[in-house]
């Protein structure tokens, strides 16, 4: 108990103590970050939909505005956000292909973390490694987790014959959606470059974080604290994966501060960037979406109603 006492104490002398200054350097770095990834984003969009004009205006605020709304509502809500503040300008636009779009930024920022965590595992990190080792040889070890697979992709394959035409049809909306691969200077200009330009700024952020809360920091300890936040990200046990990120970071970085240090970052990152996000998410919502918009997008909770059989009169 008087260790959990102390523990606690120590976290709010690491909060009371960050440098103000330092803490906004790296808030001013988390906005200019996702300035970046609605760049890369908005590229996709205005290939998928040729002849359109689309504004950056619109997209930034759905894509700003859907990460604040993520921060504190399930994140479907705020995916239909997006979706529905980008389709009401593109006249005639696809759902299917503005979530493709969704799909395709999302798997590359996926890409980036992936190898985020490969490098910390390559150069000699402890992130996940038990946790990537161990379920690869869980696979090896039991061969019948591969042939369930197995049975399951076929059975779903069977099962999508009847209906392979409407599978064409929402098949050639995604396609449309992924369109700007298939341009690889447009791909690489347009989306890789902002997603570089948007990475850096995350790590840069980061490492001001660390030094903020007076963390031993080094360019490696941003990767690290990357690394582990991706690993915590794929563990949703909360909302925001709160306490979750703080194990991982306090597990990464164990030995390089105090418990209490180690806590007071994590808690103080997230809790800034998160109030961040949800208050600039709000003012981008305020500019570009409408009263519909949050509605169908807060339907998207409300569980459907089975009909109910119509009775034929005697």
């Amino acid at each position: 108990m008087h260790a959990v006492h102390a523990i606690a104490v120590g976290t709010w002398s690491s909060l009371a103590g960050v440098s103000v200054e330092l803490l906004a350097v790296a808030l001013a770095l988390h906005l200019a970050k996702l300035v970046a990834e609605a760049r890369a984003w908005h590229a996709i969009v205005r290939h998928a939909h040729v002849g359109s004009d689309v504004s950056f205006r619109t997209t930034l605020g759905a894509f700003v505005g859907a990460i604040g709304a993520n921060a504190i509502l399930p994140a479907r809500v705020g995916e239909a956000l997006r979706v529905g503040v980008v389709r009401r300008e593109l006249a005639g636009s696809s759902v299917i292909t503005i979530v493709a779009t969704i799909v395709l930024e999302t798997a590359i920022e996926a890409v980036f973390g992936v190898a985020a965590v490969v490098a910390v595992l390559v150069g000699g990190g402890s992130i996940a490694a038990g946790g990537v080792t161990g379920a690869l040889a869980a696979i090896e070890a039991h061969p019948v987790v591969l042939a369930a697979l197995g049975l399951l992709l076929g059975a779903a394959a069977s099962a999508a014959i009847p209906f392979r035409r409407h599978i064409r049809s929402v098949a050639s909306r995604m396609a449309d959606g992924f369109s700007i691969v298939r341009s690889p200077r447009a791909f690489a200009t347009g989306v890789m470059s902002w997603k570089l330009v948007a990475w850096c700024l995350r790590l840069a952020c980061v490492y001001a974080f660390l030094v903020a809360f007076h963390v031993p920091a080094a360019p490696w300890t941003a990767v690290v604290v990357v690394a582990a936040q991706n690993v915590a990200a794929s563990l949703p046990l909360l909302p925001g994966n709160a306490g979750t990120q703080q194990a991982a970071i306090g597990l990464a970085l164990a030995g390089s501060a105090g418990t209490a240090t180690l806590l007071g970052f994590g808690v103080g990152m997230q809790a800034s960037t998160g109030a961040a996000d949800v208050a600039i998410g709000l003012v981008a919502l305020a500019l570009v979406a409408t009263r519909g918009d949050l509605r169908d997008a807060l339907a998207t909770l409300r569980p459907r109603r089975r009909a109910r059989p119509v009775q034929v009169g005697a």
